[in-house]
């Protein structure tokens, strides 16, 4: 199966970038603007709404504040049913963090709908990027 993955350096602290990626706060300021947490531990589920079928309700596989978080695909867009998407966090020097980024495909796609779906990313996680360093990011609006 395919992977997407994705390394970003940010200047942010470990603790700021977890933030914006383990909470309902972080979430919507960046990924879409309509998101709810079910909350904060393994096994709860979070809700992202975007529009037509891609709505994705992910469950909170593992979480490792400030260092990783983990999603499994559980509904609400068929391609991505039990993908999981991991992010890990590493600090740097002076306050800075890489960001590493994975979606391990459950299925196989076409290679159009891998490109689709790795520009996306791309661009949200630059979305991630300037809510962690200039605190306003792009997110979708549904």
């Amino acid at each position: 199966m395919k992977t997407i993955h994705h390394v970003v350096d940010v200047d942010a602290t470990p603790p700021a970038l977890f933030e914006a990626i383990a909470t309902q706060e972080g979430l919507s300021g960046w990924w879409t603007s309509q998101v709810r947490v079910s909350g904060p531990d393994a096994g709860s589920i979070i809700d992202f709404t975007f529009a037509g079928d891609f709505n994705p309700d992910m469950e909170i596989s593992a979480i490792e504040p400030p260092h990783a978080v983990e999603w499994r695909c559980v509904g609400g867009h068929v391609p991505w049913k039990d993908n999981t998407f991991r992010f890990e966090i590493e600090p740097l020097e002076a306050g800075r963090s890489r960001l590493r980024f994975w979606q391990h495909y459950a299925v196989e796609l076409s290679d159009d709908e891998y490109g689709i779906y790795n520009y996306n990313w791309g661009y949200y996680l630059q979305s991630l990027y300037e809510l962690v360093t200039t605190g306003r990011g792009k997110p979708f609006a549904p």
